[in-house]
């Protein structure tokens, strides 16, 4: 018997084996491709490494703004990790690695050979249907020379979130969810402009912020040539609630397999990462004393307001969106770390919230009301 079993190998369950290994713990890993690299770009706050090296950081940015009828600099460095690195900072020395693809019967089987069973294989394991009802987060991105994107980024060192309306046929009278532009320096002098719809049900179509991203991008006099040939490109989808069933009897659902993910941002990694080292010492606890560990993240009273929050970014409309990151843009960058992190107490979540609707205009707290509690 292995003290635990952790199927996937991303970000959560890379961190918890490596971390679970560095305490004695025999672990096994189970994953289709346990070498197949990182494709996505994770981007964390600096203050969200934690212990990590420094080596782990790809691309930094001191401060990068939030735009929407104004211009916010949010004056916190944030980090682009280099995915080769971090998995070179977080060993897997002693781990029994294994490559197969499991079904959710395929992990239930794991508890024969482990103590502790844990599923971190994300929040769709067998692919993305077609007409997933489910809120989700959808990006396309391409990454460009740093040359080449810098017209869209306006002078700024980086751009978090652009929500300004030039992606829209009509700029005055944008139809449709609200998009907004991700621009990043990703290392070795490119920049990863990405078309990014925070939340909507179902997702907004790849075809469509691929048009969404070209219209912004031609506007602001980026060369039309760049968009066809770039260095990469980068789709993106987050199933916003995570998977959205309860895992197996005696299965722990860790990351987005479970409610690792933020409802509000889709945000997962940093909080993965910073809950490998507890959960370790959970798994060691257990395995000690024979009694299971508690679930990982459990719901509680932020859970409360993070839902309402996701509920008004999907019924709000393009107005009320800017005009809700504007009132995000004034916060304190104590109640913007709040509203943005998976960790913060329910407290100060509701202090951060409340400061945004406060800095709303009139119609805009009208528009946010009616979507967070109408029907």
């Amino acid at each position: 018997m292995f003290d635990v079993a952790i199927a996937g190998l991303g970000p959560a369950g890379w961190s918890l084996a490596s971390a679970c290994a560095a305490r004695g713990i025999s672990v096994l890993a189970v994953a289709p491709h346990p070498d197949a690299p990182w494709t996505p770009t994770y981007g964390v706050w600096a203050d969200e490494l934690g212990d990590l090296p420094a080596r782990v950081v790809r691309a930094r940015v001191e401060n990068p703004e939030l735009r929407a009828h104004g211009s916010h600099p949010l004056r916190r460095p944030y980090v682009v990790l280099d995915n080769p690195a971090l998995r070179d900072a977080l060993p897997l020395t002693g781990v029994d690695v294994r490559a197969a693809r499991l079904d959710d019967a395929g992990v239930a089987a794991l508890c024969r050979e482990a103590r502790v069973v844990v599923d971190a294989r994300g929040a769709r394991p067998d692919g993305y249907p077609a007409d997933d009802p489910a809120p989700a987060q959808t990006a396309w991105g391409l990454v460009l020379d740093a040359d080449a994107a810098a017209p869209a980024l306006a002078g700024a060192e980086a751009l978090l979130m652009d929500f300004r309306t030039d992606w829209a046929e009509d700029p005055q009278h944008p139809r449709g969810p609200a998009t907004f532009l991700y621009a990043i320096p990703v290392g070795d002098g490119g920049v990863l402009l990405e078309e990014t719809c925070l939340a909507a049900a179902p997702g907004l179509p790849t075809a469509e912020l691929k048009e969404r991203l070209a219209r912004r991008l031609t506007r602001r006099g980026v060369a039309p040539a760049a968009l066809t040939e770039p260095r990469a490109r980068e789709v993106v989808r987050i199933p916003m609630r995570g998977r959205g069933s309860p895992p197996a009897p005696g299965v722990l659902a860790l990351g987005t397999a479970g409610r690792g993910g933020h409802l509000v941002t889709g945000y997962s990694v940093a909080h993965s990462l910073r809950t490998a080292a507890p959960l370790a010492d959970a798994v060691a606890r257990a395995v000690a004393t024979g009694r299971p560990p508690r679930p990982v993240d459990p719901p509680g009273p932020a859970d409360l307001f993070r839902e309402a929050g996701l509920r008004a970014l999907l019924r709000l409309d393009v107005a009320g969106t800017l005009h809700l990151f504007d009132a995000f843009g004034r916060l304190s960058r104590a109640s913007q770390a709040a509203f943005l992190s998976r960790d913060a107490a329910a407290l100060d979540l509701a202090r951060a919230m409340w400061g945004m609707f406060t800095r709303m205009p009139p119609a805009g707290r009208r528009e946010l009301i009616h979507a967070t509690l109408g029907r």
